[in-house]
């Protein structure tokens, strides 16, 4: 039987605070300082992180329209599915699923525990990345509104200290002054593209919302506002942050790949301990993150198992909401990709096969705002792409972009992603067992 919208746990303020929590990673604190002196420009690198969030939100408003047509849980999953059939939905539900959230959880607690070394450098990042993991999900399993309290509360500390970080920057003496002319021949150099593709990754997560719109009060109106805000509000941050970054040094003399331009930043525009309080922050940053991505990964997996896509007892849920089983499988499975990836000695293995079939997965989702559009024009929109078709337009040719540059220049990386498409897809007959009727039926729906 549906649960009426009005009776669902979650509403706009926590559907933003998972984008906001998702997307704001340690990456923004690292990413600049590898391509600023490539671009030699303060005005670029400005350019950089406003044109990714642009772009990111055009992808926001893109499924905002398809999240208020079908809203339930499953983000691309769901979209893929009623686009092109179960088995594009099944795809894409377990390799988003295994990559953007599982994947994503080995590297963010990895690097969670190399910052915990600063503090206990005795004990192992492995240790400490397994144990975040496991707390973190006996703390979900209580309950769906304990844990999405315990997400809001982790994201309103996150975004207090980010914003102290800022204030803090702006109030300090400046070390250099930000230079913000622009010549339009360096939009266009091939410094330029890859600085975005770079930039693009600390973006992700701007489409959190749709994986848990199952859960969302009144879907229809709450889901687009919440990509919608979400995904502007960390644009803002992340201009802000990167104006601090440039206060403290220009572009042109960021040597090399800086590994992290915050901590750097901070050294030279505060006094005191700084890096001790600059890890802390990162750490607080990165708990965030990880609750956030622990809560909505096990909702892909309970919803792909409502609609017979992959073992019923996954859709198991307790009294209080709370999807323990695909908690514990989620658990136990990033655990295993912590262990992997602390074998070959580098957490940034585990991004190797991520970029690519996230993607496609992505781009097919906002494909078919374009294709509803021809295909189901009567259906009921109760939001709808503003300056259609630009946006969904815009965001395609950005992911197809990247698809042709990652062949170019990642072509082991090609590889890997079709031989882990084809594993998913060959894993198809043994995982998912049951059929449903249509994904837009009104049950599936509600």
């Amino acid at each position: 039987m549906s649960t009426p919208t009005s009776d669902r746990p979650l509403g706009f303020w926590s559907g933003t605070a998972a984008v906001v929590a998702t997307m704001i990673g340690a990456g923004i604190f690292g990413a600049t300082g590898g391509f600023a002196h490539e671009l030699g420009s303060d005005g670029l690198v400005l350019l950089v992180w406003l044109a990714c969030g642009l772009l990111a939100l055009t992808g926001a408003l893109s499924l905002g329209e398809l999240g208020a047509m079908l809203p339930k849980s499953g983000g691309c999953y769901a979209y893929n599915r009623h686009l092109y059939g179960e088995t594009a939905g099944y795809l894409s539900g377990v390799l988003s699923w295994l990559l953007a959230f599982v994947g994503a959880l080995a590297y963010i607690t990895l690097l969670l525990g190399h910052y915990v070394q600063f503090f206990l450098p005795d004990v192992p990042i492995v240790l400490t990345a397994s144990t975040v993991i496991v707390l973190l999900t006996i703390l979900h399993c209580v309950g769906l509104r304990e844990g999405n309290w315990m997400n809001n509360t982790f994201t309103l500390f996150k975004v207090g200290v980010i914003l102290a970080f800022i204030i803090a920057g702006f109030s300090s003496p400046a070390r250099a002054e930000p230079h913000l002319l622009i010549q339009a021949q360096g939009i266009f150099s091939s410094p330029f593209a890859s600085a975005m593709i770079s930039a693009s990754f600390a973006y992700l997560g701007w489409e959190t919302a749709t994986w848990i719109a199952g859960d969302l009060k009144d879907p229809q109106r709450n889901l687009p506002r919440a990509l919608i805000t979400g995904t502007a509000f960390v644009t803002g941050l992340y201009i802000l942050l990167n104006l601090v970054f440039l206060r403290a040094q220009s572009a042109a003399t960021m040597e090399g790949s800086i590994d992290s331009i915050g901590l750097h930043a901070a050294g030279l525009l505060f006094t005191g301990n700084v890096s001790t309080w600059f890890n802390g922050m990162i750490i607080a940053v990165l708990l965030s993150t990880t609750s956030t991505i622990l809560m909505v990964g096990s909702r892909i997996l309970a919803a792909m198992a409502k609609d017979g896509q992959l073992p019923a007892a996954l859709a198991q849920t307790t009294s209080r909401e709370a999807p323990v089983h695909a908690l514990g499988i989620q658990a136990l499975c990033t655990i295993a990709f912590v262990c992997a990836a602390s074998s070959h000695g580098n957490a940034d293995n585990i991004l190797v096969l991520i970029g690519m079939p996230t993607t496609v997965i992505m781009g097919a989702a906002v494909a078919g705002v374009l294709i509803l559009r021809r295909r189901e024009p009567a259906t009921e929109r109760p939001f709808r792409v503003p300056l259609y078709p630009l946006p969904p337009i815009l965001f395609l040719a950005l992911a197809i972009w990247m698809l042709i540059s990652t062949v170019q220049y990642k072509w082991q990386a090609t590889i890997g992603s079709v031989i882990l498409v084809a594993v998913i897809w060959a894993l198809k007959p043994l995982l998912a067992k049951g059929r449903t009727s249509s994904i837009s039926s009104e049950s599936e729906i509600q």
